[in-house]
Formats: C-alpha cells, sequence, structure tokens
C-alpha cells in the first residue's frame, strides 16, 4: 500500500520545487534589495510573497493547461512538470525535448515576471504601511482631479519609480530563473 503510494505522489516534484522556491527566493531579494535600497528583511519578505503568489498562480495555470491540451502534448507537460523528463517517440528526440524545455520555461518565466511585477507594485502601492524606508518607492495617490494639475517634475519621478520597480522586479525573476534553468539542465 505504501509503496504504491509512492507511485502516485510526485514527492520530487514537491521536494524539488520547495528547493527552488528557496534558491528563488535567496537570489530575488539581493536583487530586490540592491535595486530598491530596502533593508534584507524587507527584500526577503516581499520576495517570499512574490515567489509563493507566482508558484501558486503557475500551478493554477498549470492545470488549466493540462486540462486544455490534447493527449501527446498533455503527456510531456505531465512528465516533464512531475518527473523532469519527456516522452520522446522519434530520431528527433533530443531537439523536441530541447523545444519543448524552451517553450516551457519562456513560459513561465514570463509567468512569473508578470505576477511579481504586478505582486510589487501592489505591496508597494496598497498592502505595506509607507514607512520611511519605502517611501521613495511609493507613487503619491491623488485623485483625478490633481492628476491633470501634476507638474512636470512629479511625472518624472512617477515615471522613473515604475521603471526602476519594473527593473527590480526583471532582474531579480531574470536572474533567478536563468539560475534555476541551469540547474534544472545540470540535474536531466
Amino acid at each position: 500500500m505504501i509503496e504504491d503510494l509512492w507511485v502516485v505522489l510526485p514527492l520530487r516534484a514537491v521536494v524539488f520545487q520547495t528547493l527552488l522556491l528557496l534558491i528563488s527566493i535567496a537570489i530575488e531579494s539581493v536583487v530586490l534589495q540592491r535595486l530598491l535600497n530596502i533593508s534584507r528583511k524587507t527584500a526577503t519578505a516581499y520576495s517570499a510573497i512574490l515567489n509563493l503568489l507566482s508558484t501558486f498562480i503557475g500551478w493554477l495555470c498549470f492545470f488549466v493547461i493540462e486540462a486544455l491540451t490534447p493527449g501527446f502534448l498533455q503527456t510531456q507537460l505531465i512528465r516533464y512538470i512531475f518527473f523532469d523528463r519527456f516522452v520522446s517517440p522519434n530520431n528527433f528526440s533530443f531537439l523536441q525535448n530541447s523545444f519543448y524545455f524552451l517553450g516551457i520555461r519562456i513560459f513561465i518565466m514570463a509567468l512569473d515576471l508578470t505576477v511579481e511585477l504586478i505582486g510589487l507594485d501592489f505591496l508597494l502601492n496598497f498592502l505595506v504601511e509607507q514607512d520611511a524606508e519605502i517611501k521613495h518607492l511609493v507613487s503619491s495617490k491623488e485623485t483625478e482631479e490633481t492628476e491633470n494639475k501634476k507638474s512636470r517634475y512629479q511625472k518624472d519621478r512617477e515615471s522613473t519609480l515604475n521603471k526602476v520597480k519594473f527593473k527590480a522586479a526583471f532582474w531579480a525573476n531574470f536572474s533567478s530563473n536563468i539560475l534555476i534553468s541551469a540547474l534544472i539542465l545540470a540535474a536531466t
């Protein structure tokens, strides 16, 4: 009975996902700390929240996509996600597997970047109390009437802040995903 449980539950995938999350949180917190000029504790908290959120949404997307894909691609996707292997029915298996791996990794990276960028903006503007540490990262909240009366300086400042947020989220996500992709390729 217990032997059958090991076949059904993808424990290897769960452990691997946990280790990758820990690596991602560590890498992204360093990048966020340096680019946003925030403390280590705050950067680690932001990184943990953003990575857990992107992992949750990633799994939701996986289950939706898995349900919508046709038979052979569904098998490829499930075997890759849970067992880090592809099913190779032909002689061009290395090229085909590389194509599948690249497509899946690019989709995951784009999804992570989108979720983390939206999450970082949400964290900085709505959830976190605006203490002195992140005051320089939060755009001012004004009504639509004063939106038209903003000076050039205020508009330029908000544009610069949005660029800094995007740059921080992009480089944090990119650096962790490149390392994770290298670890996955080294493990296979």
